[in-house]
């Protein structure tokens, strides 16, 4: 009969241990009704410490709530009760569905996911307005992964992690989720834009011009897509594949100066005078003050003159007369230069190396009066 009794007070104590937890969430519960959210935040996270109450699928949500009625208050002083409620209430959720072998509860916690995805969405967007690149990409990052716990992809999200990642110097994280929404194809030009940005930074090439090529084949007439291949192949001195890109990207936006400007630049380089002129003065067309392409059409004007100049110089003495034949179409080149480098001081009164070359063109060809004007430059 002792036994009896003992082991029926053991009972009976359990039955109190339990009914004191479920207490705990009932006080939680009634706490977080009345707002009073410091009283419900202690009440619940006693509730989840006891091992019959742990994988209680209630007792997560109510956790959940509670932590995302701290997040989403609008007083400062609510939310100073728990700076990482959002991130609580998503954990506590995720907790909820794992322990709700019914299902009964997940339309009300797809709800609350979704305002929480909303909450990080905010923060991930005031985090890249401020430059602050780091908690975007840990904000959007959380908006990405709630949307995994309701068992969907977000590429809003994901692509939003990756750009961020771009500009906070993580190429790592930005080619991780980048590449998530090239497998789920995400149809926006700016995922394969940033996504080989991503591989650039990484060093690898051969990634970036594939993903290059993989997005212009989706979207042929992106002009970015076009530009960005353009500068990996003036980076890695590939010029005529350079010049091929530059041509196909003029052909999808003929009114660009900058395109003409490029393309002459890379002309010049190859060497190609002639087709490099063409192209700034086309440049020149579309936009009058478009500073760069003047420049270089006066610049290649006196170099050309320069070359001249040096080899009328080098000629013996009695060679007066292939002397005065250089030297006469040199000053023609430099009579060609002057309209552009007056154009470009116009639009750059302190540039010091167009004030420098203005001054020995006036100088070669005797223009004294227009010297004097720039000797005080």
């Amino acid at each position: 009969m002792k036994k009896i009794l003992i082991l029926f007070s053991l009972s009976f104590l359990i039955s109190i241990g339990s009914y004191a937890q479920n207490n705990k969430r009932t006080s939680a519960y009634m706490y977080n009704k009345n707002k009073q959210y410091d009283k419900a935040m202690n009440a619940i996270d006693e509730a989840i410490l006891n091992p019959k109450t742990e994988k209680d699928s209630k007792t997560w949500m109510y956790r959940g709530i509670i932590y995302y009625n701290i997040a989403n208050d609008t007083s400062a002083a609510v939310r100073e009760l728990s700076p990482e409620a959002a991130n609580i209430s998503v954990e506590s959720f995720a907790k909820a569905l794992e322990y709700d072998e019914k299902g009964g509860s997940q339309g009300e916690i797809a709800l609350y996911l979704l305002n929480l995805t909303n909450i990080f969405y905010q923060r991930g967007a005031d985090g890249f307005m401020n430059s602050d690149f780091e908690s975007a990409v840990t904000n959007f990052k959380q908006a990405f992964d709630i949307a995994q716990i309701d068992n969907r992809f977000d590429t809003i999200a994901a692509f939003n992690v990756g750009m961020s990642g771009i500009y906070s110097d993580n190429p790592e994280i930005a080619a991780e989720y980048l590449k998530k929404c090239v497998d789920a194809s995400f149809m926006d030009p700016r995922v394969y834009l940033f996504y080989s940005r991503a591989e650039k930074q990484l060093g690898d090439t051969s990634k970036t011009f594939e993903i290059l090529s993989q997005g212009r084949e989706l979207f042929p007439n992106d002009n970015s897509l076009q530009l960005e291949e353009a500068q990996l192949y003036l980076e890695t001195g590939e010029n005529d594949k350079l010049i091929k890109s530059l041509k196909e990207a003029i052909a999808s936006d003929p009114t660009n100066p900058n395109l003409y400007r490029v393309i002459g630049q890379t002309y010049e380089n190859v060497g190609d005078i002639d087709s490099a002129i063409e192209n700034y003065k086309k440049a020149v067309e579309i936009n009058p003050d478009f500073g760069d392409a003047i420049f270089n059409i006066g610049a290649i004007y006196v170099n050309n003159a320069a070359v001249l100049y040096t080899e009328a110089n080098n000629l013996p003495y009695e060679e007066m007369e292939k002397y005065n034949k250089l030297k006469g179409e040199a000053d023609a080149y430099l009579y060609l230069a002057l309209p552009y480098l007056e154009k470009s001081l116009e639009l750059n009164p302190d540039d010091k190396v167009v004030i420098g070359a203005l001054k020995e063109a006036y100088a070669n060809l005797k223009m004294n009066d227009k010297l004097k004007e720039l000797m005080n430059k």
